[in-house]
């Protein structure tokens, strides 16, 4: 029935072709920026589809889209395409990692590591926009040669076959013939023979390419394009100076070409010294800030993806997965009988009134029954019972009275499933692709000869499934390579210390119908956890909270961020931001021993 063994289950788009990639793209309307004829930097976590957006824009990527995708989905052709030809350039975190250990070995040879670098980016580069003449020559019956000889010239690279495989070839073996020299040890010869390179390998980063792009466009005129797409990818674990070099070259370039580039979460304000955002180039923003905006994505993908692995063109996740009545916004069902006499919610928050005094009080300050506790106004209902609602859920079903009449927590491994339902499984991947394609496939996998009436994997199976994925995804982030900061606090510490502060706010000693959801980078934060911070930005574990679609922030200290919605599961929090308070305030809270706030264990 199903075979999860396909291009999904490969997940980073980094090991996928461009035309694997273009065969399951769903589009957004960051790519309709993307492809304007601009400078573009895109923004955003690990695994949220910038290289799927970057290899997208390639010419063995569009064609598909163009040929196979749109005639099957005329729906599709309001996604334009780029006028421009795009060189895709993958970073290598082996540059960053060999030049730290090339200094400590090269002191004596001041600036030698750094060249030996350009060299190997140069070659890099080079290597792939020559793959790309080559296409377009090919696809306009053209002699290959026509470009490959004064290519070989211009670059020269000796004597050599006139044929791109054969100028591939020869650059590769600068490349393993500088690898040699630095696994023996052989300095000298190491100088003599980058410095024996051809001098447009060790200038700035983009010489390389803009004269084999120049070359291009005067020896083959009749198919040059009007514009070239210098598409750098994974920026953030580039060199230094590269990463300068390419910032820089945001605000004055030849005109002939774009830069499109990736980048961590955070803006690279040291980078962007004079750089003007909409003037020089476009922010890009590739996350979610709020669950619900990742919703029209995630439901199209899974749509797709489901369609694909279950062999079947009509199903829906909603058919597949149900509906969840903890994690659903309801927005657009912001009416009075969304909590009808009979709903989950409606008897959730009977339950929850008949153990828990404090609850009981609340629903009674807004003048609502505790035993038909009905919004009798869209206002109550907003202000009141739909912002309540998670928390209310969450509650009644890790509360218990003991035989005593006392309120007590369950165990977070009580078998009753609450996390499961189509918009649970959105929540939890953010919109984020790589996330969604493997909590849809291991889901399916798991569901498999298990299907209840109309395809529907039960709620207990779903409910195994989204926690054990969250503790994973919990224990990934908690064993990423980071030290502890000046004030004791790793990332992982942080975490716990944050999970603990807003458990206390859900399943503390008084019901919150308006609870802490997320921080405030303030000024008493240090400097290292900042760091830290940065870092699970980058790798997921917390989300910028912005204050619209556009909104990215050019620093740590002042952001506001919360928990990635990966670790609401195995955590027992909820899918939603809620109120802010200062990230220090809530570490001091938990830290120092106070628990008035927190319920007692």
């Amino acid at each position: 029935m199903t075979n999860t063994s396909s291009i999904y289950s490969a997940f980073n788009a980094r090991w996928l072709t461009p035309e694997q990639v273009a065969r399951t793209f769903v589009p957004t309307n960051n790519f309709k920026s993307l492809v304007k004829l601009q400078n573009s930097l895109l923004m955003g976590p690990r695994g949220c589809g910038k290289t799927t957006m970057l290899k997208m824009l390639s010419r063995p990527a569009q064609r598909v889209w163009r040929q196979d995708r749109v005639p099957a989905n005329p729906s599709l052709s309001e996604y334009p395409s780029p006028d421009f030809e795009a060189v895709y350039i993958p970073s290598d975190i082996r540059w960053s990692y060999e030049l730290s250990s090339l200094e400590a070995e090269l002191r004596d040879e001041p600036g030698l590591a750094e060249s030996i670098q350009r060299a190997a980016i140069s070659i890099s580069a080079i290597v792939e926009v020559t793959k790309l003449f080559e296409l377009i020559l090919r696809e306009a019956d053209l002699d290959p040669s026509t470009l490959a000889t004064p290519f070989i010239a211009h670059f020269q690279l000796g004597p050599e076959v006139p044929t791109f495989p054969e100028v591939r070839l020869k650059l590769l073996s600068w490349s393993e013939a500088i690898n040699s020299l630095i696994a023996t040890r052989r300095t000298r010869d190491l100088r003599i023979y980058v410095n024996g390179l051809p001098h447009v390998l060790l200038g700035h980063s983009l010489d390389a390419l803009i004269r084999a792009c120049t070359l291009f466009d005067e020896y083959c005129a009749t198919c040059s394009p009007p514009r070239w797409g210098l598409c750098f990818d994974e920026l953030e674990i580039a060199p230094l100076w590269l990463q300068h070099e390419l910032m820089r070259s945001l605000r004055s370039f030849d005109q002939r070409f774009l830069l499109k580039l990736t980048w961590s979460p955070i803006l690279p304000a040291d980078l962007l010294e004079h750089q003007e955002r909409q003037h020089d180039y476009s922010a890009i923003k590739m996350w979610h800030s709020h669950a619900a905006d990742a919703r029209p994505f995630a439901a199209q993908f899974s749509t797709q993806l489901l369609q694909h692995l279950l062999n079947s063109q009509n199903v829906t996740p909603r058919e597949v997965f149900g509906a969840s009545p903890f994690a659903q916004d309801d927005r657009d069902d912001a009416n009075i009988q969304a909590y009808a006499p009979g709903s989950i919610e409606w008897q959730a928050m009977i339950s929850l009134a008949r153990k828990d005094r404090s609850f009981r009080e609340y629903l009674q300050e807004h003048n609502i029954d505790p035993n038909n506790p009905l919004g009798h106004s869209t206002k109550i209902h907003d202000e009141v019972l739909r912002k309540a609602k998670p928390v209310v859920l969450l509650r009644n079903h890790f509360l218990k009275d003991d035989d005593f009449g006392t309120l007590q927590r369950r165990s977070r491994k009580r078998p009753a499933p609450l996390y499961y339902g189509e918009d649970s499984i959105y929540n939890m991947s953010e919109g984020n692709p790589r996330l969604l394609a493997a909590l849809l496939n291991e889901l399916v996998d798991a569901g498999a000869g298990k299907f209840q009436e109309k395809k529907q994997i039960s709620p207990e199976i779903q409910n195994r499934v989204l926690v054990s994925a969250s503790y994973r995804t919990g224990a990934g982030i908690k064993t990423y390579p980071v030290g502890s900061t000046g004030k004791g606090f790793s990332l992982a510490s942080l975490i716990d210390n944050l999970i603990e502060f807003l458990r206390s706010e859900l399943v503390g000693r008084t019901f919150n119908g308006d609870p802490i959801g997320s921080f405030i980078v303030d000024n008493e934060v240090s400097s290292d956890l900042q760091g830290s911070i940065s870092l699970g930005l980058l790798i997921g574990a917390f989300v910028y909270v912005g204050t619209s679609t556009s909104d990215v922030p050019s620093e740590v200290l002042g952001s506001r961020i919360r928990l990635t919605h990966m670790l609401v599961p195995s955590a027992g929090l909820v899918f939603r931001n809620y109120r802010s308070t200062r990230l220090s305030l809530a570490l001091r809270v938990v830290s120092s021993g106070q628990r008035s706030l927190l319920w007692a264990e």
